[in-house]
């Protein structure tokens, strides 16, 4: 675990560049929706390694800037409650679409979660922080946008998408939000956690730990 809990970023790191290869070797054989998703699942792996590994400093905002605490390297997100909640967002949130590349409204909610770290990453935190750029938002620019809106034209285009799949991937969206997001990280808080974040992945926020 103590493994997982450092290198789970960098993992799926590789295992978005072996996607990647994957798409360059065999994508002439598969269609525009599965390679869309495939891309998009791409996309929340190098948001998490922008967030978590380069520059990796997301917990300290989050902690310091969010939550103001007055034990920024582990409370209210630490390792241990970072780790499950971005393993589950990855791997079953927006992996799941891939393998059902037809029940339009499951892919829907995980796009809707790209254009809405748009809104957290590119306005809101950028906010309070009073800067330019924070960890992840390079990812939600040049892949969460394009790829959403690519496939947004593309089910609209070819008439793939009707008004339920809207309804259903906007309440699996906020559903998704509120348990693994808002509520995940309450759950998972502790102030006591013996799993910390180092002093890269608080960055400039790292003075303030207690």
């Amino acid at each position: 675990m103590n493994f997982l809990r450092k290198y789970w970023s960098d993992l799926g790191m590789l295992i978005g560049v072996i996607v990647c290869v994957s798409l360059g070797v065999y994508g002439n054989s598969m269609s525009e929706l599965s390679i869309l998703l495939w891309l998009s699942f791409v996309a929340i792996l190098v948001h998490q390694y922008e967030e978590y590994r380069w520059p990796g400093y997301f917990a300290g905002l989050f902690n310091v800037v969010i939550f103001k605490s007055d034990r920024p390297d582990r409370y209210p997100l630490n390792t241990q409650s970072a780790m499950i909640i971005n393993l589950i967002i990855a791997y079953v949130f927006y992996l799941l679409p891939v393998f059902f590349p037809n029940v339009i409204w499951l892919a829907l909610a995980p796009i809707f979660m790209g254009f809405f770290q748009f809104i957290w990453h590119g306005i809101f935190a950028n906010m309070k922080t009073k800067t330019i750029y924070n960890p992840g938002l390079f990812a939600v620019v040049t892949l969460h946008l394009p790829i959403g809106g690519w496939y947004i034209y593309h089910i609209v285009t070819y008439q793939l998408v009707n008004t339920l799949d809207w309804i259903l991937g906007t309440i699996y969206f906020f559903v998704a939000v509120y348990i693994l997001i808002i509520k995940g990280n309450m759950w998972l808080k502790d102030k006591n956690s013996q799993h910390s974040f180092s002093d890269k992945q608080l960055g400039p926020y790292k003075s303030k730990t207690i």
